[in-house]
């Protein structure tokens, strides 16, 4: 166990070209120059970061073999296992047996394949990116103020299910007495300029017309996080492993601090694009399950996805956030961004996503006429 930060190290990042990973990887190249930082990942990495990386290396972490092949002759000093997948839409709430074998595969064997690697490389640190949904995708409970006393394995939804089983399987008894030292990070929903997966969910509700509707009482309070604080979070985590490793064997929820009525931020992200719904009905979460019903009817006779299903009904009437106590105490984690700021951050990124989607859409027309 080192007491200072060394100069020069090996270290990894799976899923480097993804959101998240993007992140971690341009913020390691920034604070440690010296470090020769490396990716896994089936995607090319951003032109300005490939230039940087030391090794891309590619493989389909689904498939030991794979991972084995990428690993051949590579022996990092440490290793940050980011890479998954997020069921999109409404495959979040699917119930079909290949939906979850698909899930696993990434998201359990893919973690179970980069860590035995890592511990067949000889490299013992490892952090890994959980979620805060190992446990609240136990659909059937509230999670107020959640801290790490509570159990994990009573997630339902195939994204928490599978991020559970991993994270069991990185920090077993078993791994620590082969001598690895590791942790979890548990983030909430991120946000950023970048992303396009979450905050298209929350503008399609726009383009449907869905904005005039809150379910339940409207008082059922949620996480989120901007995506510099969980880029800090794993910065601090990776830094204690490298030094006091008071954070090895332990998961960490990570959010903004900043839990906010669900229904009230919506508005607040639906203003960004300036919108303000006309009116506002609350309705019971029994109704709104039976609208949903008839919507994923409409979706599967017409093929038009609707922002609202069953599944989403539940989740927009449940109270889900975090305590951060642990990570603040062991890890020193406070967030840099507020969500407001973060929030304002994300859309204006998403309109220029749209932007770009807009002008290439009738740069095709152009060609096609």
């Amino acid at each position: 166990m080192a007491t200072s930060i060394p100069e020069n190290l090996q270290v990894l990042v799976t899923g480097g070209s993804g959101f998240l990973g993007t992140g971690i990887v341009s913020a390691l190249l920034d604070k440690y120059p010296k470090w020769r930082i490396s990716i896994l990942d089936q995607r090319p990495p951003d032109p300005q970061v490939a230039s940087r990386l030391d090794q891309i290396l590619s493989a389909d972490i689904r498939i030991a073999e794979s991972v084995h092949k990428a690993f051949l002759g590579y022996s990092p000093d440490l290793v940050v296992h980011t890479a998954g997948v997020i069921p999109a839409g409404t495959k979040r709430y699917s119930t079909k047996d290949e939906d979850w074998q698909r899930v696993r595969a990434v998201n359990y064997d893919g973690t179970r394949h980069i860590l035995d690697e890592t511990l067949a490389s000889a490299c013992k640190l490892f952090v890994y990116t959980s979620s805060c949904t190992v446990v609240t995708d136990d659909m059937e409970h509230d999670y107020f103020y959640m801290d790490e006393k509570i159990p994990t394995g009573l997630a339902t939804l195939h994204y928490g299910k599978s991020k559970g089983m991993a994270e069991r399987y990185v920090l077993s008894p078993e791994h620590a007495e082969k001598g690895l030292v590791a942790c979890a990070l548990r983030p909430c929903t991120i946000l950023g300029p970048t992303d396009t997966a979450v905050i298209s969910r929350f503008h399609e509700v726009i383009i449907n017309g869905e904005t005039n509707f809150i379910i339940g009482d409207g008082n059922n309070l949620y996480d989120f996080m901007y995506i510099d604080n969980a880029v800090l979070a794993h910065m601090l985590a990776v830094e204690n492993l490298l030094t006091t490793q008071t954070a090895a064997g332990h998961a960490f929820f990570i959010s903004n601090q900043e839990p906010v009525y669900f229904w009230d931020f919506l508005i607040y992200v639906w203003a960004q694009f300036d919108h303000v719904p006309k009116y506002r009905m609350h309705i019971s979460e029994t109704v709104a399950w039976g609208v949903a019903s008839v919507l994923e009817w409409k979706t599967w006779l017409t093929g038009m996805a609707s922002a609202l299903d069953r599944g989403s009904v539940r989740d927009g009437a449940r109270s889900l956030f975090a305590n951060n106590d642990k990570a603040k105490r062991i890890l020193g984690y406070e967030p840099i961004v507020g969500l407001s700021e973060g929030v304002k951050l994300t859309c204006m990124g998403y309109k220029r996503h749209l932007a770009t989607q807009k002008a290439q859409n009738t740069g095709n027309a152009k060609l096609a006429g």
